[in-house]
This record gives C-alpha cells, sequence and structure tokens, in this order.
C-alpha cells in the first residue's frame, strides 16, 4: 500500500514538473512573440498578451509549488518509513 501511494506521488511530482515547464516555455514563446516585431501583422491588444503572459507564468509557478510540496510530502513519508 505505502508503496504504490510513493509511487503515485513521485508521478504527480513529475507531472507537476512537465506543465510548469510547458507553462513557462509557452510564456516565453508567447513574449518573443510580442517583442519581434514583423512587418505585416499590427498586434491590436498588447495588454492582452502581456496579461496572459503573467497568468501562464503564475501558472507555471503554481505548479512548481505543487511539485515542491509533494516532493516534499515523498521525502517526509520515507523518512518516518
Amino acid at each position: 500500500m505505502e508503496d504504490k501511494k510513493l509511487k503515485q506521488l513521485e508521478a504527480k511530482v513529475k507531472d507537476y514538473k512537465q506543465f510548469g515547464f510547458i507553462l513557462l516555455s509557452l510564456s516565453i514563446f508567447l513574449f518573443i512573440g510580442l517583442v519581434i516585431p514583423t512587418e505585416h501583422t499590427v498586434i491590436t491588444a498588447p495588454s492582452l498578451i502581456v496579461s496572459g503572459i503573467f497568468i501562464v507564468l503564475a501558472l507555471a509557478v503554481v505548479f512548481h509549488r505543487l511539485a515542491m510540496n509533494t516532493q516534499k510530502q515523498i521525502y517526509e513519508d520515507s523518512k518516518h518509513s
């Protein structure tokens, strides 16, 4: 039972880290698209894109915190066993 719970927590940590990395990559991609000037494209709502970047970055931080809290829980569970 304990080994199954440990494997589930490790899988959650892996997933949280992957989600955080994907969201961080997405925010970088959006920022680069906002910064690089283009000849034919005019951005009509840059404030909307900037707020989207901050939202995605905030979600990346949330997933990183979830991963660290779950990793801490794994450490404490293995310490008590």
